[in-house]
């Protein structure tokens, strides 16, 4: 048979599978360790501790608890990137820095979904599944293994849900068809919206840290 596919002339399989699935993975410990890290402070009664802290102020005590988790989380995805690209030597065809562009926004997104998940669900043990359960299902609707144009309509709405979903729609802009990171817009802006979304809940995440009581 004489294919022509775009960006992965050879048919590796590893190609589509592993550009998404590890960094995938990396999303789902990213939810999970953030829910984790912000869950503990209510576990073991050291919230208000935190905010003293942080001189009373939310954003402070999450930022603070946050950022040493970011720059690790990032180190690790800067080295994803490289072992795909350099090591590995997987289709680039818009260059590596589009994509380190493209793996910290999926950081930052993921994280921020992660201080929303804590935010609606404020028991660690809800807060842990509702955080597996979307990552999981991340891996199904990102239409890495199928076409999410062939899903339900309703099923199509839902997968703008997930960070996931944009991050394979930029690699397949950037990596696979070598457009420019500012032809797929609507997919970095999405990742940004996760990532400033707990600014909508700054006053219910200051309630949940100081009169929110561990449920075990």
């Amino acid at each position: 048979i004489d294919m022509h596919a775009v960006g992965n002339p050879w048919l590796n399989y590893s190609v589509y599978l592993t550009n998404i699935i590890v960094p995938g993975i990396l999303g789902l410990f990213i939810f999970m360790v953030t829910v984790f890290s912000l869950g503990e402070e209510l576990k073991h009664g050291t919230a208000d501790e935190l905010l003293a802290r942080a001189g009373d102020s939310t954003w402070r005590a999450v930022l603070g608890k946050l950022f040493a988790q970011h720059l690790l989380f990032f180190l690790t995805g800067s080295l994803i990137v490289a072992w795909f690209y350099v090591f590995l030597n997987f289709p680039c065809a818009g260059g590596i820095l589009p994509l380190w562009g493209v793996m910290w926004l999926f950081i930052m997104g993921c994280q921020g979904l992660g201080v929303f998940m804590f935010a609606m669900l404020p028991t660690l043990r809800l807060g842990l599944s509702f955080a597996s359960l979307w990552g999981m299902i991340s891996f199904s609707i990102c239409g890495m293994s199928f076409p999410v144009m062939a899903m339900p309509a309703w099923i199509q709405g839902l997968a703008v849900l997930f960070p996931l979903r944009h991050y394979y729609l930029l690699y397949v802009n950037c990596a696979l068809d070598g457009y420019p990171l500012a032809n797929a817009w609507p997919f970095a802006a999405a990742l940004l919206a996760f990532a400033i979304l707990p600014l909508l809940f700054v006053r219910r995440f200051g309630h949940i840290m100081r009169h929110t009581a561990y449920a075990p």
